[in-house]
């Protein structure tokens, strides 16, 4: 009988060699993908991350694109045109909130009040708005531009990693895990319930941090105005420096340890604790008040940095905490804890998101 000889073209036999490979699993299937959005000056970028178990890394670039490199299951993304208005959208309003309470945490209702964070930097009028809703278990590379307006991240749990951020403004919300800030210079809002808010060698004009469980550290830090209150979590700010402004550290049960490089007025107090000092320069004057209650004067003085806590200990300092030699247990107490939630998460491959011409969506807005 005579044979019966098809030919089909290479790219349907080069597939049905991959289906048939996927089936027997020689090789992994293909589910990744990137999407890229060509943007105008000062994008406002939203990135919602559902759930929890999620890996979200954010980095800059030069150009006027977002370009959102994803898992196996595609986030939503939506692109639009905003106006903002001088009396409309340039202040982040949070609601009150309820939270959920961890059963060891003594936090009474585990209440966060309203604010208001007003934007700096953000022009009103039209801007692109670029808006990321990811399920569960997502895993995004984002890279956006470096004269980003507006940078908004909502997560439940996971970690969250954001690399050399410029924008003019930056919001962080995110339910439990690990947020990494570093070489980041912004205006921040950043709301981290419970596990910890990390950065490093970030220079805030303005800072607001607050959360129920979740340690704060900050590492070589440079801030004008920062705010950080807590309910149970501890907050380190070492090796830090101030310029003339607000800089309020408020715990109701957590230890804060403050650490200087420069010249800084500090006082710390402590209602049901102690403050503890450790200064390695000489003729730095230190007035003991009581037990929970003290002041030091670092290199001649200069911007005010205050420190209080209810139920929480104070630790007033100069430098840093790894150059100090730590003797006495209550000092051990609180290296161990800025050792433990310094530590920063493996790094993510420097390369920018591929950008694969066969999965890439290419969407365009005309203004």
């Amino acid at each position: 009988m005579d044979l019966i000889r098809i030919r089909a073209p290479r790219w349907i036999a080069a597939g049905l060699i991959l289906l048939l490979a996927v089936l027997i699993g020689r090789v992994p299937s293909v589910g990744a993908g990137t999407a890229a959005l060509d943007v105008g000056d000062q994008v406002v970028v939203s990135l919602i991350v559902r759930g929890r178990g999620n890996e979200v890394t954010v980095r800059t670039w030069e150009r006027p694109s977002v370009a959102v490199e994803y898992g196996d299951e595609p986030p939503a993304i939506t692109h639009r045109v905003t106006a903002f208005g001088a009396a409309r959208g340039l202040t982040l309003q949070i609601p009150p909130q309820l939270l959920p309470e961890r059963p060891s945490d003594p936090a009474g209702s585990a209440a966060l009040p309203p604010e208001e964070f007003p934007y700096a930097a953000f022009h009103p009028g039209r801007h692109d708005v670029v808006a990321v809703d990811a399920p569960q278990g997502s895993h995004l590379l984002v890279t956006i531009p470096a004269t980003t307006g507006v940078l908004t991240v909502r997560a439940g749990g996971g970690r969250t990693t954001i690399d050399g951020y410029h924008g003019a403004n930056l919001v962080v919300i995110q339910g439990q895990g690990r947020v990494q800030l570093t070489n980041a210079s912004t205006t921040a809002f950043v709301q981290m319930n419970y596990g910890t808010f990390y950065a490093a060698d970030d220079t805030f004009e303005r800072v607001r941090v607050r959360g129920i469980g979740a340690h704060d550290v900050f590492e070589r830090c440079r801030t004008r105005e920062i705010e950080a209150t807590s309910i149970t979590g501890s907050i380190v700010y070492d090796a830090g420096t101030f310029d003339a402004g607000l800089a309020r550290f408020e715990s109701v049960s957590g230890n804060i340890a403050l650490g200087v490089t420069s010249g800084a007025q500090m006082t710390g107090r402590a209602v049901d604790g102690h403050v503890y000092t450790l200064f390695d320069r000489r003729g730095t004057p230190v007035e003991q008040r009581g037990d929970g209650d003290a002041s030091a004067t670092v290199a001649g003085g200069g911007p005010v940095v205050s420190a209080i806590t209810t139920r929480g200990n104070v630790y007033l300092y100069d430098g840093s905490l790894a150059s100090h030699r730590i003797t006495t247990p209550e000092w051990r107490q609180v290296h161990a804890l800025f050792q433990q939630h310094r530590t920063v998460a493996p790094p993510v491959p420097p390369a920018p998101p591929r950008m694969h011409p066969e999965r890439t969506r290419q969407v365009r807005l005309s203004l």
